[in-house]
């Protein structure tokens, strides 16, 4: 019955095991249990598919500050202020969630449900988007989040420039984005 056996492991001393050796127990996970449990990672097409939606949410609002800042310059010919950077600056922030969405869902889709070929989609995949590890995918989300909050300080200062009185309120979210990029980088060094 050798094409009954499952291999525990092949290095190490570690031997095959057998269907016939398996206790009752194990043979019905292995029967029953194993396969409908590995089905249930089709549950994660949820956040996948909602992250997705989420991102082209998030593109479409991008999209309207792109515009809102298009229409001041063009129609009310503001060259420069608030009424043109401070929808750029919005865009840029919605674009960059949007990014952040797409990509924490192709990497679960891709880590959980079904791994993408790289040699089919080489063309259309750069390397920033393939991931080795759960922990990579950590990583880069993570740097993106860096710059969404280096993003929003530049909003608040350029939303509240007339406002600034005390300075002390708006180095929160700097404070916030350096420890995290210094806790990221402790994290990559020690794990390298």
């Amino acid at each position: 019955m050798a094409g009954d056996s499952e291999s525990v492991g092949t290095t190490g001393g570690e031997r095959d095991v057998t269907d016939l050796e398996k206790k009752p127990a194990e043979r019905w996970l292995d029967d029953h249990f194993e396969p409908v449990f590995f089905q249930m990672r089709y549950f994660l097409l949820m956040p996948v598919l909602v992250a997705f939606v989420g991102a082209m949410t998030m593109f479409a609002v991008g999209g309207y500050h792109t515009f809102k800042a298009v229409a001041a310059l063009v129609i009310q010919f503001q060259v420069g202020g608030a009424k043109v950077t401070l929808p750029i600056i919005k865009a840029l922030d919605a674009f960059l969630v949007g990014i952040i969405l797409v990509i924490f869902s192709f990497g679960v889709y891709d880590f959980f449900i079904s791994t993408l070929d790289p040699a089919r989609y080489a063309s259309i995949r750069p390397d920033w988007f393939k991931f080795d590890s759960t922990g990579e995918l950590k990583n880069k989300l993570i740097e993106v989040v860096l710059v969404i909050l280096a993003i929003k300080f530049f909003e608040q200062i350029v939303a509240n420039i007339d406002q600034f009185t005390s300075p002390e309120i708006y180095l929160v979210i700097p404070a916030g984005a350096a420890i995290l990029a210094v806790s990221l980088g402790f994290f990559k060094w020690a794990t390298e």
